[in-house]
């Protein structure tokens, strides 16, 4: 397994995570996997495994399928990422072995590479003993967590969640609306739960070591400065990143005064757990902190 670097990007969810996939597998010291969010230590239960598995079969079956259209010069790399998901397949077929299948298959993939990554922004809501178990696979380790505004990030996600309901712009602002009303009620939402910086923190430093997790923020990740310093971090040479790309941007809903003033009050406690142990805050945290 040589020196070779598992980085596990650990969250949060609509806080950059799938440009940072996309920046690792454009940097020429990396080999990452087929999925960007692989979610194998989320995985709990015989039925989340089999969904997993369900997914990767019918991914294999429309990417099999494209080969008989694809360009000549695309077709070996597409026939390469088929074979890779059908290895990550069998991986999840063999869930009971302590995750030796997952560290082997990791370890494979990364081809002499200096670092291979599995971005699964829910690993934030891990327990501290699966964040341990996950530091310890190989020797060189590396967690990053990426935070974004609280307010800004429930509201693309809950943005994200409308998307998927429907295409109508109505219809989606009329969904996102009522998610966001539900959340100020007090009804559970996953979107919600995934706002919990303070649990998140608080269990990546009691499981990992500090020289093995870097926490970035979103408002400052698009930036030489924060990419030259994670490139360090990572121990990869530094590589120019296209910072002007989004990906997975959300649709612009507005989100009007009332409802925004309710999400930063609700938000709170996770703004000031982030200011007392960063103490410095992006503007944009310190500007919605100031309106509580």
């Amino acid at each position: 397994m040589g020196d070779a670097v598992l980085m596990f990007g650990i969250g949060a969810t609509k806080a950059g995570t799938s440009w940072l996939f996309s920046y690792l597998e454009g940097h020429p010291e990396c080999s990452m996997p087929p999925i960007k969010e692989l979610g194998y230590f989320g995985l709990t239960q015989d039925k989340d495994y089999n969904w997993r598995i369900k997914k990767t079969r019918e991914l294999v079956k429309e990417l099999s399928e494209k080969l008989e259209w694809i360009a000549p010069e695309k077709e070996q790399a597409m026939k390469q990422r088929i074979n890779t998901l059908r290895r990550w397949k069998k991986v999840l077929r063999q869930h009971d072995d302590g995750a030796v299948a997952y560290t082997e298959f990791m370890m494979r993939e990364v081809e002499g590479a200096k670092l291979i990554a599995d971005i699964t922004p829910a690993y934030s809501m891990l327990p501290v003993s699966r964040l341990k178990q996950m530091a310890g696979l190989v020797a060189q380790t590396r967690f990053v967590y990426i935070l974004r505004d609280p307010v800004d990030r429930l509201w693309s996600n809950i943005r994200m969640n409308a998307q998927r309901k429907s295409d109508n712009p109505e219809l989606m602002r009329g969904y996102a609306l009522a998610e966001v009303d539900e959340v100020l009620n007090g009804k559970h939402s996953q979107a919600y739960v995934r706002s919990d910086y303070a649990g998140g923190l608080e269990t990546l430093e009691q499981a990992v070591p500090a020289n093995k997790r870097k926490v970035l923020f979103y408002e400052t990740l698009f930036s030489d400065d924060t990419i030259r310093d994670l490139c360090a971090f990572l121990g990869l040479s530094n590589h120019a990143a296209r910072l002007n790309k989004r990906i997975h941007e959300g649709v612009p809903i507005k989100l009007d005064i009332a409802r925004r003033n309710g999400l930063k009050k609700l938000l709170a406690p996770q703004y000031h757990a982030v200011e007392k142990r960063f103490q410095t805050l992006p503007a944009a945290w310190q500007d919605n902190m100031a309106r509580v």
